[in-house]
């Protein structure tokens, strides 16, 4: 069966270039306490990224305050449309687009103001140790033969790892409403299910599982980045032949109805975070992969990453 082509990052990704000049307005916040919306809790995977670039931007003076709102996911995005004449902004990741269950023609994020994609974890698909599948080509077999004989694990249900299993069943010719799914609350715990048998692959951020590679005590079969990662022993899924990519990304948006003036100075707190040495050393330490985005070229990146999202999603029996 012929696979077909499936690409969840499209243009840009390219770090932010060194040099760039300041865009117009990036110190107008100079002032400012800016609320932001994060998914999950506190200490969670958005919840990090929320705290490396507050603590840039409040360093340097780009912001007078970034006030972070911890939400759970699945009304973070709701309640961020539903708030009026307060200037705040929402930490956006693949996982919120499963949260909007009605298909919306425009998209997840309609009625919002795209500004900035920061970085991305990308993903890895592992099993234990002694696991019988040595190779990804091992697991295309199986998946090919009988998808619902392996239990899959990863984090939340319609969250990257879900949809990056269902992208792979596609890209397989295997029907992914015929995967059996396990989500549990964090990669640490999905990692634990693994280990102990309770499933048989796990897809995870690399820098989750990277020490259990290191250790021994998991395998990775593929990642899912466009280039192999440094201390990961694996090929990469473009290199299988199933034509996929995929981040777990985390970017800015702001509300609808955002002043050009605005958009512009929290446009340029952006650009000048990610153009910082400091950002460049967090992104490292955590396995994060800068992919710097602004404006009009992330508006129109985001509508294509969440139509492709929606249509994995709806592939996988979670949206109508």
């Amino acid at each position: 069966m012929r696979r077909r082509q499936v690409l969840a990052l499209g243009a840009g990704l390219v770090a932010l270039a060194a040099g760039c000049s300041d865009p117009p307005g990036s110190r107008k916040l100079a002032s400012v306490t800016l609320p932001v919306v994060v998914p999950g809790p506190s200490g969670g995977e958005a919840g990090r990224v929320a705290q490396a670039l507050k603590g840039i931007a409040e360093r340097a003076a780009l912001v007078g305050e970034l006030r972070l709102v911890n939400r759970p996911s699945y009304v973070a995005l709701t309640e961020f449309g539903r708030v009026r004449r307060v200037r705040h902004v929402l930490m956006a990741e693949p996982e919120l687009v499963g949260t909007v269950r009605a298909a919306r023609q425009a998209g997840a994020f309609a009625g919002t103001t795209p500004l900035a994609r920061l970085c991305g974890e990308w993903e890895a698909l592992v099993v234990r140790a002694g696991s019988p599948l040595r190779s990804f080509g091992a697991f295309a077999d199986t998946m090919r033969r009988d998808p619902a004989k392996l239990t899959l694990g990863g984090r939340a249900e319609g969250g990257v790892d879900h949809v990056l299993f269902g992208m792979l069943a596609q890209s397989l010719g295997v029907d992914p409403r015929l995967l059996r799914y396990v989500a549990y609350p964090t990669t640490q715990e999905a990692a634990a299910a693994l280990a102990g048998g309770e499933v048989a692959v796990v897809l995870a951020g690399h820098n989750g599982v990277r020490e259990a590679l290191r250790t021994g005590g998991l395998r990775a079969l593929a990642v899912s980045s466009p280039d192999r990662i440094a201390g990961v022993d694996a090929p990469t899924m473009l290199e299988c032949d199933t034509h996929l990519y995929c981040a777990n990304w985390r970017g800015l948006l702001g509300p609808g109805d955002l002043p050009d003036d605005d958009r512009a100075a929290l446009i340029g707190m952006c650009h000048d975070v990610a153009g910082s040495p400091r950002w460049r050393e967090l992104c490292a330490r955590n396995g994060w992969t800068p992919l710097y985005l602004e404006g009009e070229d992330f508006r129109q990146w985001l509508r294509v990453e969440t139509a492709r999202l929606g249509r994995a999603l709806g592939e996988l029996g979670l949206r109508v």
